[in-house]
């Protein structure tokens, strides 16, 4: 199986000098993780929401809003890209050897489309014979309503997490993901006045923020039809509950990428 299979097509990109707040917007509007950023056509750079969720806890953007950084301070310079014809598995070789989330297609000058990780839940959703419970990522980190988002975005960010359950007296409530943070962050940084900025952004809490009720998955359930669910619902992160209902795991759009690199 080749890239050109399962990448995404027409990839939606910015110039790299427009303001971070039209990168938001975008990806908003476009449910999508992810831009390419360009200068006079050519590919100069990635930006994620991962970026943007680093860059609105920042001091920087304590000083300025997002309509007065430029996405060229955010991105990723140089991104790693792939032809059309590279195998799947390299491709999620690549991305898990370097720690990224996509790969822009790139056919001679042209960029044909993107793969991300999440595209590989096209590949495993042919998988019938695996359950998510052989592999799902075990007692995954958590958080409660009651801590701060900052809190939540330096676990997020130390320990390259796609999610994180939210938990209370032991119950599942929500989730919290980098989207969420990514992009309550950077609404806050628009409407609050800088006077109130850093002690009303310091203050929000994962409560206020997380999405609740979480949709979960079960360690019984086939791999194959819940890849299906993840891409129909472009979720990134879904807790995983056990025959009891409690939380034992995590799955996530790397798992799924692993699994593609091992079976392919």
């Amino acid at each position: 199986m080749r890239v050109n299979q399962i990448m995404s097509s027409p990839v939606v990109t910015l110039d790299k000098d427009q303001p971070l707040a039209n990168a938001i917007d975008l990806m908003q509007r476009n449910e999508i993780s992810r831009l390419v950023a360009l200068q006079a056509g050519k590919i100069v750079g990635m930006i994620t929401e991962k970026d943007i969720a680093r860059e609105m806890g920042s001091s920087t953007a304590y000083r300025l809003p997002p309509e007065r950084i430029h996405v060229s301070n955010v991105m990723t310079h140089n991104p790693i890209t792939v032809a059309p014809e590279v195998m799947v598995k390299r491709a999620a070789e690549i991305m898990l050897d370097h720690d990224i989330s996509g790969l822009p297609v790139v056919e001679g000058e042209h960029l044909a489309g993107i793969v991300t990780k999440l595209d590989f839940a096209k590949v495993c959703s042919g998988y019938e014979d695996v359950y998510v419970g052989q592999v799902m990522q075990a007692s995954p980190t958590t958080v409660s309503p009651g801590d701060r988002v900052v809190h939540a975005r330096r676990l997020l960010l130390d320990e390259d997490l796609v999610g994180l359950p939210v938990t209370e007296g032991g119950e599942l409530v929500g989730v919290v993901t980098m989207r969420d943070v990514a992009m309550k962050l950077a609404a806050f940084q628009e409407v609050v006045p800088d006077r109130y900025k850093i002690e009303r952004i310091r203050n929000l809490l994962v409560g206020d923020i997380m999405s609740q009720p979480a949709t979960t998955t079960r360690t019984d359930t086939r791999l194959s039809n819940v890849s299906r669910l993840m891409l129909e619902r472009r979720f990134s992160t879904l807790p995983v509950l056990n025959l009891e209902g409690e939380l034992v795991g995590l799955l996530t759009k790397t798992e799924l990428t692993q699994v593609a690199r091992e079976r392919l």
